[in-house]
């Protein structure tokens, strides 16, 4: 880190206050982030096995990639025998899903060691954005321990990242740079610039819709002066995913092979773009996953009221961050997180308004700023045990939509979409 960048960090601290936790603090945040690590690790499990084969939305799409990968020994291109839509997508979870298949098999065992995977990267998800938010709100155990569990135990981020998909480990593998980038000084400009652009190539080669919080990243690096590790990154993402982008006008002429979805013949129904059925899509994808599940279940009354109530703690924990935590936070994370949060959510808009059927979750890199916002909610109390018990009852209500999930995917445990 240059000199230019100590001052802002120095800065940083002397409005935090105290920018190290007491030891107490610090092994209380250790044991329960493993705690809740482990708990993220046993429900994606869970999921893995109980969840029908091809139930969540696009698992037999991204399978037969993985398939195809493995049988052909090279990338799918749309229109081919054996490749359906999702044969543009980025290539890298493919290419280590086909390692598995190898070894494991096309059939059940293959297929639960994809899935697994999938389970592997919920589990470092919950832990890099724990890792975010020690560098955002340090001292803060209760705002870090909430804001972990509203990932670590989310029923829609478990059910999902124990399917095979695509988005886990790109965002795995982008939050691992927004952590990188946070880090405190004594790297070197040059070489913390080439770590940060090689996680971001490799988050944009396992699925393109993390380019929102790699943009964002490079945007705060500038705006914040630290030219040669954004130029650095720069050279590095360019490296690493132009191939990519060549590859996709040379075979469907456009950047994203879009295009080469459209001439294969695949078109989807676009939903409603009303700020209501938006603002449902999005509070769907951050608490359950019933769209997710091609709507097999739905909710009863007391289950969407306590999913608003989730709603309603991201409100109230987003204005906590800005009035009675302000002094709290850092703001050179918090502008990471907010600039990369806002440019997910722009780009999600801006495909949806062009009426693509584009679902919320390409909007997670959203999630870090939502974490923050859910576990900040406890700081508008300033008694200590009423945070902790706040914290508790954050808890409870996500394992209760967890219980929930859990028993609805064991009523449809025969509806297997996905013959393998």
């Amino acid at each position: 880190m240059s000199a230019s960048d100590a001052i802002p960090a120095a800065r940083d601290e002397r409005r935090v206050g105290s920018p190290r936790p007491a030891k107490s603090t610090d092994a209380q945040i250790v044991a329960l982030t493993a705690a809740l690590c482990v708990a993220t690790a046993a429900l994606g499990t869970i999921a893995a096995f109980a969840v029908p084969a091809g139930l969540p939305y696009d698992e037999p799409a991204h399978w037969a990639n993985a398939v195809f990968v493995a049988e052909h020994g090279t990338l799918p291109v749309l229109g081919e025998a054996g490749v359906t839509y999702e044969g543009q997508q980025a290539p890298l979870v493919y290419v280590v899903a086909a390692g598995i298949i190898r070894v494991l098999g096309s059939g059940q065992t293959g297929f639960l060691g994809v899935r697994l995977l999938g389970v592997l990267g919920a589990v470092l998800l919950a832990w890099l954005v724990a890792r975010i938010l020690l560098r955002t709100i340090p001292g803060q155990a209760v705002a870090v321990v909430s804001g972990m569990a509203f990932v670590a135990l989310n029923p829609m981020l478990i059910v999902m990242s124990a399917s095979v998909q695509n988005d886990t480990w790109s965002l795995v593998a982008g939050f691992a740079a927004v952590l990188v980038a946070l880090g405190g000084p004594g790297a070197r400009p040059w070489l913390r610039g080439l770590m940060i652009g090689a996680l971001c190539a490799v988050a944009v080669m396992v699925k393109i819709s993390i380019a929102p919080v790699v943009v964002g990243l490079l945007v705060v690096l500038l705006a914040r002066r630290r030219w040669r590790e954004a130029l650095m990154a720069s050279i590095v993402v360019v490296a690493g995913c132009a191939w990519w982008v060549v590859r996709n006008l040379a075979l469907y002429g456009d950047l994203t092979g879009q295009a080469g979805v459209d001439a294969a013949g695949y078109h989807f129904q676009s939903g409603t773009t009303s700020p209501f059925a938006l603002a449902r899509e999005a509070l769907t994808y951050l608490t359950l996953p019933d769209e997710y599940l091609r709507n097999v279940f739905a909710a009863p009354g007391w289950v969407d009221v306590l999913a608003v109530l989730v709603g309603a703690v991201l409100l109230v924990g987003a204005i906590a961050v800005l009035t009675v935590a302000r002094d709290r936070v850092r703001p050179v994370p918090l502008a990471v997180l907010v600039v990369s949060g806002v440019a997910s959510i722009a780009a999600w808009l801006l495909q949806v308004g062009l009426g693509w059927h584009v679902a919320f979750r390409t909007a997670y890199g959203v999630l870090p700023l939502a974490a923050l916002a859910f576990g900040s909610a406890p700081l508008w109390f300033r008694g200590r045990r009423t945070g902790w018990v706040l914290c508790a009852v954050l808890v409870l209500i996500l394992l209760v939509l967890w219980a929930w999930t859990g028993a609805q995917v064991a009523a449809v445990g025969d509806r297997v979409m996905l013959r393998l």
